[in-house]
C-alpha cells in the first residue's frame, strides 16, 4: 500500500432504529494516492460524513477494512489517529471545548499529540496569524463566530504536522476571503509539501480548483471516480446551450419566457446576472435546431452569442448523482437553485 495514502475495501456502515435500518456507506472500496488532493461529492445524506468519520476511527464500520498510512483503522487505531489531522466543519464548532480559549484548546490538543511546547507554541502563533485569529486567541471559544470556530478546527487538524488529512466541509462558515486563503493554503499543501488532503465540500467552485480526482457518492455507494474533466465529459450527452445578452436584468423575465415557450428547450438550468449582462444555461433536445430557435426567440435583444456548452461539474455531479433540482418551466419559469460560479 506504499503507494496509497488511503484504502478502503468494502468498507459499510448501518445505524438501526427499532425495525428501520439505514445503510449509510455502502461496500465502499476507494483508493487515494500519497500527495493527492482527492474530493468527496455526494447530496446531503449521501454517506460522505460517516465514510470520513470511519477513516478517523470515530466510527467503527460494520463491515470491510480501510487503511491510513498503511495502518488498519480495526486493529491500529491509534497509529492511524498519529498520522492524520481530521475537521468535520459541519459540527459548528462541537470538537472543540467551548468554555476554553481558543489558545487554550490549541495548547491542549498539541499536548494529546506530543508535540513539544515550544514547537506547538510557535506552530500556533504562525497558524493564528495566517487565518487572522491572534486577536481573539484568548477569547473563550463559546463567544467565537462559526467562522472563527472553523478557522481554530483547521489549526487543530495542523498541529501534529500530519501527512494526511481528511477534511469534512473545510471551508463552511468562513467569509470569502477566509474561504479563499484557506483553500490556496490546501492547496500548497499538497503541492508544496506532499501532503494528502480528502475533501468534501458542497462548493463546486472550490472542488474544481482544488482536486486531482473526484469520487461522486451517493445512497452510500460510489458511483463514480475521475478528475474533473473526465465526470463532465461523463455526461456530454447533455445537450446544453449558453446564451449571452448585452442587456440589464430587468429584461430576464422577459428573455426566460420566450425562452421557456420553446419546444427544443427542457430545462432552465442557471441564470446569471453580471452589471449589463444576462447569461443562461437551457437543456436542450438537439443543438443544431435550438441554437437558431432561441436566436430567433430573442430577436430584438443585443444578442452576444448563443452557442453550445459542456456541462460545469455541478452540472454533471447532479446528473451521476441523479439528483434533480431544475423545474420544467413552471409559472413564473424556475430556475436551477445553483447559479453558475465563475
Amino acid at each position: 500500500m506504499g503507494e496509497y495514502a488511503i484504502v478502503s475495501e468494502n468498507l459499510t456502515k448501518i445505524f438501526r432504529s427499532g425495525k428501520r435500518k439505514i445503510v449509510a456507506v455502502d461496500h465502499v472500496s476507494l483508493k487515494i494516492k500519497r500527495g493527492e488532493f482527492f474530493g468527496l461529492l455526494g447530496p446531503n445524506g449521501a454517506g460522505k460524513t460517516t465514510f470520513t468519520k470511519m477513516l478517523v476511527t470515530l466510527l467503527i464500520p460494520d463491515e470491510g477494512e480501510a487503511w491510513v498510512d498503511g495502518f488498519s483503522i480495526l486493529k491500529e487505531p491509534i497509529e492511524v489517529r498519529k498520522r492524520v489531522g481530521w475537521m468535520m466543519g459541519e459540527t459548528g464548532g462541537r470538537a472543540l471545548y467551548w468554555r476554553l480559549s481558543g489558545y487554550d484548546n490549541l495548547m491542549f490538543f498539541a499536548k494529546l499529540h506530543n508535540v513539544p511546547r515550544d514547537v506547538a507554541e510557535q506552530r500556533i502563533k504562525v497558524l493564528l496569524r495566517f487565518v487572522e485569529l491572534e486577536n481573539d486567541a484568548h477569547k473563550l471559544v463559546m463567544n467565537y463566530s462559526t467562522g472563527m470556530r472553523v478557522k481554530l478546527m483547521l489549526i487543530r487538524a495542523l498541529l501534529h504536522n500530519p501527512d494526511i488529512l481528511i477534511l469534512d466541509e473545510p471551508t463552511l462558515g468562513l467569509d470569502v476571503e477566509s474561504a479563499r486563503k484557506v483553500r490556496t493554503f490546501l492547496r500548497r499543501l499538497v503541492d508544496d509539501l506532499g501532503k494528502t488532503i480528502l475533501f468534501t465540500s458542497h462548493n463546486m467552485y472550490e472542488v474544481e480548483m482544488l482536486c486531482d480526482r473526484i469520487a461522486i457518492i451517493n445512497r452510500g455507494r460510489i458511483i463514480f471516480i475521475g478528475t474533473p474533466r473526465e465526470i463532465r465529459e461523463k455526461v456530454e450527452e447533455i445537450k446544453i446551450v449558453e446564451i449571452q445578452l448585452a442587456e440589464n436584468g430587468n429584461v430576464l423575465d422577459d428573455v426566460l419566457r420566450r425562452i421557456t415557450s420553446l419546444s427544443v428547450v427542457n430545462e432552465v438550468l442557471s441564470k446569471e446576472i453580471l452589471e449589463r449582462n444576462i447569461i443562461i444555461r437551457v437543456s436542450v433536445t438537439d443543438h443544431a435546431t435550438a441554437i437558431p430557435e432561441i436566436a430567433n426567440a430573442l430577436r430584438g435583444y443585443n444578442i452576444e452569442s448563443v452557442h453550445r456548452a459542456l456541462p460545469t461539474l455541478e452540472e454533471a455531479f447532479l446528473k451521476l448523482a441523479g439528483v434533480k433540482i431544475f423545474s420544467m418551466k413552471p409559472s413564473g419559469v424556475g430556475v436551477g437553485r445553483y447559479g453558475r460560479r465563475r
